[in-house]
């Protein structure tokens, strides 16, 4: 059996976030069991796994970054999560947490498997994540072949087939005769651009540095060339976001963006710079990433 590394405490909390629809809020609540990798937490608000949120500790003014884990419970108008530290070292709570023997460890690794595109990977889970996964019967977490974040349940049949995970993609289904609109296109001879990065690394890297917390609203992108295009914004994160339009903007292209955007009030935009354009053909749209500029 694997010994529980859970302590069942209270402590007072700030937790800063955005909410399902983008609205940021500043909310005072408390922990119910802290753990080495994060803590469950209880909030009025309903957050989905994947999301980031800043967390603080009243008593000391000390706060780090954590990721929803998953649910854990719900009463009323109570919900509780299972959130986990995106800085691995990081010793919030000043508690010795009992480390786990070799043979503890072996138990944790589990083969999960991708509900949607069946890529099998190991994985060590820690406490909070067994719990939100007993819960829930799977766990959410992000899958570099669909390149977003889905549904993982252990693997079935035969737990040594394939667990690296697969780069065939689809063919590309044919494109609708739609018109888009173009940027102008470059100036003659441009500056030769940087090799581009694999997709995947990109993925894994964007990853690593930013978790993204799907979402489902208007944004407005703002450029000399279109104006004010009202796009549907897809995931958002920390870092920048990504959003969907029929207009086709150009990588590097400078830009400013409000989200989520709501038409006859005070919206606030800031700088951003489009570092990646995929055309979804069977859309007639293209899905662009954004970062926010560094202030």
């Amino acid at each position: 059996m694997r010994r529980s590394s859970r302590i069942p405490k209270e402590i007072a909390i700030l937790l800063v976030g955005s909410d399902m629809d983008g609205k940021v809020f500043s909310e005072e609540t408390k922990t119910v069991v802290l753990s080495r990798h994060g803590a469950g937490i209880v909030s009025q608000y309903v957050l989905s796994a994947e999301q980031e949120l800043i967390l603080r500790r009243l008593d000391t003014d000390k706060e780090a970054e954590v990721r929803i884990v998953g649910q854990l419970g719900s009463y009323r108008e109570s919900h509780t999560y299972g959130v986990a530290f995106l800085d691995a070292e990081m010793d919030l709570w000043g508690v010795d947490f009992p480390s786990m023997t070799d043979s503890e460890k072996e138990a944790s690794r589990v083969l999960l498997q991708c509900s949607s595109c069946k890529a099998r990977e190991v994985v060590q889970q820690s406490d909070l994540e067994s719990d939100v996964y007993l819960v829930n019967e799977g766990i959410i977490r992000f899958c570099r072949k669909c390149g977003s974040s889905t549904i993982w349940k252990r693997a079935t049949g035969d737990a040594a087939g394939e667990t690296v995970l697969l780069e065939n993609t689809p063919p590309e289904a044919e494109q609708r005769a739609e018109p888009v609109e173009t940027l102008p296109v470059p100036s003659p001879d441009p500056a030769p651009a940087p090799a581009p990065v694999p997709q995947t690394a990109a993925r894994t890297e964007n990853r690593r540095k930013h978790v993204r917390t799907r979402v489902n609203f208007q944004a407005c992108v703002r450029t000399h060339t279109f104006g004010d295009d009202i796009v549907t914004c897809e995931d958002i994160s920390r870092g920048g976001l990504c959003f969907t339009s029929r207009k086709q903007y150009i990588e590097q292209t400078e830009i400013e963006v409000a989200a989520p955007y709501s038409p006859g009030n005070p919206d606030i935009f800031v700088r951003a710079q489009i570092v990646h354009v995929e055309e979804l053909k069977q859309e007639g749209r293209f899905r662009c990433g954004v970062h926010y500029a560094r202030s």
